[in-house]
């Protein structure tokens, strides 16, 4: 992959992004507060340095939201996508949901962080069966389990 940046958006595109590669990680959050945020069993994040990020339009779209005094979430008014998230622990980062890149990024998620932490119902998602096709439901062949 040859690219020098990303773009991404909200799910309405109200609100448009862009960060400048190389991104500082990709990995898979398992903590509590990113599973009620988003209503997912994980989120995953690509993290870049605050320089390197910039909201491109919709700004005024952005809400942010506060888990704590050094903790801001930043979401859509319009759709409710949860965007960014900032934390006094990793200054000068923006982390950004990495579903709303629809595009590759420089790299693959390289990690599950607060996996100690992940929902006790995650690991049973290895035994279900896949399903997919144009109704979602239509049994793959071939496909891991």
């Amino acid at each position: 992959m040859n690219k020098t940046k990303v773009q991404g958006s909200c799910f309405c595109g109200a609100i448009q992004f862009e960060i400048d590669l190389p991104s500082k990680f990709v990995a898979h959050c398992h903590c509590s507060e990113c599973r009620r945020s988003s209503g997912a069993p994980l989120v995953t994040w690509i993290g870049t340095w605050e320089d390197k990020f910039r909201v491109i339009s919709g700004k005024e779209n952005l809400t942010v939201y506060s888990d704590s005094p050094e903790v801001t979430r930043e979401f859509c008014r319009t759709c409710g996508t949860q965007l960014f998230f900032r934390c006094d622990r990793w200054k000068g980062e923006v982390h950004v949901t990495r579903s709303s890149i629809l595009s590759d990024v420089d790299r693959a998620p390289q990690a599950h962080v607060f996996y100690s932490d992940k929902a006790h119902w995650y690991e049973q998602w290895a035994k279900l069966p896949v399903l997919g096709g144009e109704n979602g439901t239509t049994p793959l062949e071939g496909a891991a389990q």
